[in-house]
């Protein structure tokens, strides 16, 4: 039954996954290399990084929230191609020293050009996909970006011209798209219209768990994380970072299949509950074990989240008319804790920090709760269904043999 409903009711092609994959995964690593390994070499001295760092979090957000209104006005795949090529000029001013003294203003236009790319590919998998097949889809995409970035992040030392390379190469993947010539878009309408009181209500019962948990993953968790990281030694800082990788990549893939399976909601509960009694274990219990579960369990939660509040709610939500700007809430949301988390600095001992994740990770099931849910109902009567027909032909299998 299960790997039956892994293939059924999908719509999107493989090509069209396979070109959505490239682009998100794309602009995804190119905004990890740009802060991550080039800014620290690009930032001329006295300037402190990580305030630069926060700094450009936040002006992402702004290029996000008013990009998403320019976008819709345009086909969104020439946008990605353009964006595409834009970046990879900038990135190749970047290999030589006569703009050295200019680095830093490039670095900007490459993170505003990047940051839209990466919200018009969501926009295009929005318009490629329908509710049913959604969580799926975005949990595959998820689970091949996430995989790929580890790889590349895991597995390379590279140097500032390594990383150049490497993000000029990056830039002009997702012009691969254009060998697809059945590569078409299908916008999907839904089932409200935008200026509707009930979807503004679902929004905010949706979106007040989203906020809430991406600011305490960058204070509170972080705070319980620096706190652990003191106590340990370098092996198992590793052990603990590859626990939490694998978390991420199998909370991708298995936070899509269950949302188009079981529900929106029941994802977002099972993710924020598992995550909370984790981290009720932590403030109780200091020893590895226990520090191996609840990385494994931080990961899997931001998985299950991350492919949910980036791919699935703000999808379901919108309608072809606000499409961008609703998925560009889930990146905002994202990039804005980012920069919030350097900017804000949490020290509490490691029992109250992590009591206080819990009442508030716990408290956010309660808009979940009140929410309704948003896979159409007919999702489940299909599965109902199967799983019926499933059942009737095993008791024929068992009455006849």
């Amino acid at each position: 039954m299960v790997l039956g409903f892994l293939k059924t009711e999908i719509h999107m092609s493989k090509s069209s996954f396979f070109v959505v994959a490239i682009f998100f995964f794309s602009f995804y690593e190119v905004y990890y290399i740009l802060l991550a390994d080039l800014l620290e070499q690009i930032v001329p001295f006295g300037l402190d990084v990580s305030v630069v760092q926060g700094v450009l979090y936040f002006f992402t957000a702004v290029v996000l929230l008013f990009g998403s209104f320019l976008i819709k006005k345009f086909n969104k795949l020439k946008i990605i191609y353009f964006c595409s090529v834009i970046t990879s000029l900038l990135m190749g001013l970047l290999l030589g020293n006569f703009f050295e003294g200019f680095r830093l203003l490039i670095l900007i236009g490459l993170v505003l050009f990047v940051s839209l790319g990466m919200l018009t590919t969501l926009g295009v998998f929005g318009n490629l996909t329908f509710p049913e097949e959604r969580g799926r889809m975005g949990g595959l995409i998820g689970f091949v970006v996430f995989v790929l970035f580890f790889v590349v992040n895991y597995s390379l030392s590279l140097d500032y011209f390594s990383s150049v390379l490497l993000g000029l190469f990056l830039n002009a993947l997702p012009l691969v798209g254009l060998f697809f010539k059945s590569f078409r878009f299908r916008l999907v309408s839904t089932r409200k219209e935008p200026a509707n009181y009930f979807e503004r209500r679902v929004f905010a019962l949706y979106f007040i768990p989203w906020i809430a948990f991406s600011l305490i993953n960058v204070t509170l968790a972080g705070n319980t994380s620096a706190i652990i990281l003191e106590q340990i030694s370098d092996s198992l800082h590793f052990s603990l970072l590859s626990v939490q990788v694998v978390g991420v990549i199998f909370g991708v893939l298995f936070g899509g299949f269950v949302a188009d399976l079981l529900g929106r909601r029941f994802s977002l509960v099972f993710s924020l509950t598992f995550f909370g009694f984790c981290t009720a274990l932590v403030g109780l219990f200091s020893n590895d074990l226990v520090f191996l579960v609840v990385y494994g369990a931080s990961g899997l939660s931001w998985g299950i989240l991350f492919v949910l509040y980036i791919f699935v709610v703000w999808g379901d939500l919108s309608n072809q008319n606000n499409g961008i700007q609703i998925y560009s809430i889930g990146l905002i949301t994202y990039f804005l804790s980012l920069g919030v988390g350097i900017f804000i600095d949490v020290s509490l001992p490691i029992f109250q920090s992590a009591l206080l994740s819990v009442m508030i990770i716990f408290l956010l099931n309660m808009p979940i709760i009140f929410a309704p849910e948003l896979l159409p109902s007919y999702v489940f009567d299909k599965v109902k269904m199967k799983m019926h027909m499933g059942t009737v032909k095993k008791l024929q299998k068992k009455d006849q043999g």
